[in-house]
């Protein structure tokens, strides 16, 4: 009975994260695509890991053609940034592990993981374009955000140490620093789990993505460091050449760096790869180019 009743609780909070999204709302803040940038593993988030995660729990995999069915509609939804999308294979998910609590595989466990992460990501994104003056639509963006997120860590506590898993872990942790307070509170776990994610795979496409999303959008006194940024992201695409959020990390970072010719042209082959790919489509609407 206790794994029903915390199962029904998880399954009202992934409904309250479905709940309808704040309406339409103002696209063009000089700072909206450096910020959805920050957020940008979610394609790697979703391709298909290269390990599968260990998992602590019962090794017997529930539904197994559900699961795999789920998987697809969350690579579409991570591919088309469509958070509606990602937020119902949540909570379908949740729905099959609530039906057999005691049946908890690895690849239901990790889909529920990737799926909270990708909401997480998207509806960051959302906030981002939401003007500051709408308060009260910024603090439930926020509430959801935080709601996906904390299910996705709680569920990480179930799966054994990985590369793969650690890398979750930061990537779930940056989408909830939103404040110096809360980049306070979280950046040293962030930085832990990065750091670890790397000792247990250096080679980690998706883990030197993580890596460098600090190095780019911290502060110079807290860390900034473009050149780092660069090296890693290179070398990420050397391993993973089609690894859109390593494409649109580099071209942010070659636009802070001064690099505006390198990074209009990852701006442009991230777009002709993927052309929903919102933080490139928006950053060259901006500068005229789009259709270039």
């Amino acid at each position: 009975m206790k794994h029903v009743d915390e199962e029904s609780s998880r399954r009202r909070a992934i409904a309250r994260v479905v709940a309808s999204s704040p309406g339409d709302r103002a696209s063009s803040h000089a700072w909206m695509i450096a910020a959805a940038v920050l957020v940008v593993a979610v394609v790697a988030m979703v391709a298909p890991p290269v390990a599968a995660l260990p998992v602590v729990v019962g090794s017997t995999d529930a539904a197994p053609g559900r699961v795999e069915q789920l998987e697809l509609e969350l690579e579409r939804a991570a591919r088309e940034w469509d958070v509606e999308a990602a937020a119902r294979v949540l909570a379908a998910a949740t729905d099959i592990s609530a039906a057999d609590p005691d049946r908890q595989g690895r690849e239901l466990l990790q889909l529920r993981v990737r799926a909270g992460l990708l909401v997480a990501e998207l509806l960051r994104v959302e906030l981002e374009q939401t003007p500051e003056p709408e308060r009260a639509a910024r603090r439930e963006l926020g509430r959801r955000i935080d709601a996906a997120a904390e299910e996705a860590l709680a569920l990480l506590d179930r799966l054994t140490e990985s590369s793969q898993a650690q890398r979750l872990r930061a990537d779930l942790l940056a989408t909830m620093i939103r404040s110096d307070f809360r980049a306070k509170k979280y950046e040293a776990a962030l930085r832990e789990a990065i750091d670890r994610a790397l000792e247990l795979d250096p080679d980690s496409p998706r883990a030197m993505v993580s890596a460098a999303k600090p190095l780019i959008f911290a502060p110079p006194e807290r860390g900034r460091d473009l050149d780092r940024a660069v090296k890693l992201l290179d070398r990420a695409l050397e391993l993973a050449p089609e690894l859109e959020s390593a494409r649109l990390l580099r071209a942010e970072t070659f636009e802070r760096a001064g690099r505006h010719d390198e990074a209009l042209a990852e701006w442009r082959a991230v777009l002709a790869a993927n052309p929903r790919c919102r933080p490139a489509r928006c950053r060259l609407e901006r500068q005229g180019s789009a259709g270039d």
